[in-house]
């Protein structure tokens, strides 16, 4: 498939991902995966794959994790001019918060100066927990590990909550772009973490998808020593804390209409003094 990116802007990165990922279906059974597809905007060409939780090329048999194989990887990713070396994720869901991250190894080709697109989705729908309530806050971080990278490139990354229970949707209530600028690097490695992004879902519902985007631009140096990418996502739904208002007056036994009453008699005594 040959598509023409343009800039790089965040609407559209999302654009490019909503075609090369197509109209996302809810299905019955329960869907976990990943979905890589690398973009060479230099040729103006795309290479895409998919791990399906419990296909032959998944190896971990743990129902909470996606790890590929070695060869598959090196199959499906060397023709563009990258090459993985790793790809998986893993989910843990309990009542107190429900986790799902991503992680992946990639080089540019030895020789390679072209630019691209690299976009990590993995998706994973009918948690059930923690148990449906008015809200609950959606979380999101990254971090990564860089050598021989160039100037100018960065990693992004963001994670969207599905009331539908809809898997790879990027149409409801996710965190925003988090951004790492990616410095030039040369043999020793760079590590990067970015801050914490969070975002309240109300109303919060079960079951329900989430999805995270590993999103990474990334330019090839043309050596035999070329970019090398470590690159980590993390998603967490916690169940929404109280604001610090209602904690004070739920701790005082008094509702907030009864302590307004009695500021206002209080004024009123004075005011009569």
């Amino acid at each position: 498939m040959r598509k023409r990116l343009g800039h790089l802007a965040p609407c559209a990165i999302l654009a490019v991902l909503l075609v090369t990922t197509g109209t996302p279906v809810a299905r019955a059974a329960v869907i976990y995966e990943i979905t890589v597809t690398i973009a060479d905007i230099t040729t103006s060409t795309t290479t895409s794959f998919v791990i399906d939780k419990g296909d032959p090329n998944d190896t971990n048999p743990s129902a909470g994790a996606i790890t590929s194989d070695g060869a598959f990887l090196t199959a499906s990713s060397a023709a563009s001019g990258i090459t993985f070396t790793s790809l998986s994720s893993d989910s843990t869901s309990t009542s107190a918060a429900t986790q799902l991250n991503a992680h992946a190894t990639f080089a540019v080709n030895p020789g390679v100066s072209d630019h691209y697109l690299v976009t990590i989705m993995t998706t994973h729908d009918t948690y059930t927990l923690p148990p449906a309530a008015s809200a609950a806050l959606l979380s999101q971080s990254e971090s990564g590990t860089y050598t021989f990278t160039t100037a100018g490139n960065t990693q992004k990354s963001d994670t969207y909550y599905s009331p539908t229970n809809t898997a790879n949707s990027l149409a409801d209530g996710h965190t925003g772009l988090n951004t790492i600028s990616i410095p030039a690097t040369g043999m020793n490695n760079a590590s990067m973490a970015s801050g914490t992004l969070s975002t309240l879902i109300s109303p919060y519902v079960t079951p329900y998808a989430l999805t995270n985007l590993l999103i990474l631009d990334i330019t090839g140096n043309g050596t035999s020593n070329n970019s090398v990418v470590q690159a980590n996502s993390g998603s967490t739904l916690t169940s929404a804390v109280p604001e610090p208002t209602t904690i004070v007056m739920v701790s005082m036994g008094m509702p907030l209409s009864l302590v307004f009453v009695h500021l206002l008699r209080r004024r009123r005594r004075r005011a009569a003094v």
